[in-house]
């Protein structure tokens, strides 16, 4: 079974300074315009060595600009000339597109007095980034944590939840993920880190509802074939089981012989042996059921389905007589069954309605599995609209919800 594990991978380089350098230019804007719009000023001493740093980068001479900065810096002790000085120093270090170099700047910036409460949280988004790029992960999650408790909303716990599951802290990653997700429904990548999650977590209940959910928005093979196993450790009885690998067959997402083997004997248990013929059947020309030898369990179960199959094809117009006289519905909803193990869905659906009849009902023992042949039945004949009526009252009883679920998907 897939346990659902999505690789994670980072953006590169390249794309990062497109989302990161913007910050950049915001935060980092020249000492002159910090200055006039804060009516502060440099100490005279600092100036000297920023005006050739300043200089140095309407030339584009950038290691030079770093070099006077850290100079200005180095001996900066009033908050106004360490913030200006690393300002200077992070515009040129940004222009370099030096992550580690720039993630130091911000940060020193952040513990100066003169910088405001609003800038410093403007600071954790491109800080997260930068350290999640750099794979320090400690300090991507102490800044991604700042950033979504900031508001960074979907965006901001999305990274989180990257952080903490690349490191192996499910606990803490599927908590960010579901908050990312809040309020808008998740992507299919988000949904299988959730089933990655709780699979490791070992939540049951929530790995199925979100499998549910994959082969709901983003049907695929091995979404269904994990759902099949989640259903399977549940101990579905076999009518639920049995229409949950229609569907399978339906949209062709069977694909292990113990899925095929298991469907047929089910069908052939419940009075379906031409059902359980073709399943078989279908199941050794893909090349999945394997026929060994003609004692072997599988060539046995397709020689007596194709035994039962024949049966049935000859004494149904018999038995549809006697019945029809029983005025039994529980008999009518088993003739409908093997009408439509037979391939004859419109006598199918006609038996079936008598045996749902009001008068007849009382009679039926499975009234959702009659439900669910009724709406296969119908989809069958094309008939949607019909089909996703039975297949709501099916799902209404309860048992066989969960197949219900599945075939809706069949009416959209």
């Amino acid at each position: 079974m897939s346990n659902g594990q999505t690789r994670f991978k980072w953006v590169s380089t390249a794309a990062l300074s497109v989302v990161m350098w913007g910050s950049v230019m915001a935060l980092c804007v020249s000492p002159a315009a910090s200055a006039a719009e804060k009516k502060q000023s440099v100490s005279e001493d600092v100036a000297k060595l920023l005006k050739p740093s300043q200089d140095a980068v309407q030339k584009g001479d950038y290691d030079l600009a770093i070099a006077k900065a850290k100079e200005g810096l180095a001996i900066s002790k009033k908050p106004y000339d360490k913030e200006t000085s690393l300002r200077l120093l992070g515009y040129a270090v940004g222009k370099k597109q030096d992550y580690a170099a720039y993630a130091d700047v911000l940060e020193q910036l952040n513990t100066v007095e003169t910088v405001g409460e609003d800038e410093r949280k403007k600071s954790y988004k491109p800080l997260a980034q930068i350290y999640a790029n750099l794979k320090v992960y400690d300090k991507a999650v102490v800044n991604a944590v700042k950033w979504a408790e900031g508001g960074g909303g979907s965006e901001a716990y999305g990274l989180l939840s990257t952080l903490y599951l690349i490191q192996k802290d499910f606990k803490n990653g599927i908590l960010s993920l579901e908050k990312a997700t809040e309020g808008r429904e998740a992507t299919e990548a988000e949904l299988k880190q959730e089933n990655y999650c709780y699979y490791t977590l070992g939540d049951k209940p929530k790995r199925m509802a979100v499998m549910e959910l994959l082969v709901a928005k983003y049907p695929k093979r091995e979404y269904y074939t994990d759902l099949v196993g989640i259903y399977q450790e549940q101990n579905y009885n076999e009518r639920v089981m049995l229409n949950i690998y229609r569907f399978g067959l339906e949209r062709d997402y069977l694909a292990r012989e113990s899925e095929f083997v298991d469907y047929a004997d089910i069908a052939f248990n419940i009075g379906a042996p031409a059902e359980s013929y073709r399943v078989v059947q279908t199941g050794v020309d893909k090349g999945i059921v394997k026929l060994i030898s003609a004692t072997d369990r599988n060539s046995k179960l397709l020689a007596q389905a194709k035994a039962g199959a024949a049966e049935d094809r000859r004494d149904i117009a018999k038995q549809d007589k006697e019945v029809q006289n029983r005025r039994n519905g529980d008999a009518d909803v088993k003739l409908g069954l093997a009408y439509l193990s037979l391939g004859d869905a419109d006598k199918a659906v006609e038996a079936l309605q008598r045996g749902l009849a009001p008068e007849r009902m009382k009679d039926v023992k499975r009234l959702d599995d009659a439900y669910m042949t009724l709406g296969i039945s119908y989809l069958k004949l094309g008939k949607k609209e019909e089909a996703a009526k039975a297949f709501n009252s099916a799902q209404a009883i309860g048992p066989m919800s969960k197949a219900a679920a599945l075939w809706l998907l069949q009416t959209v």
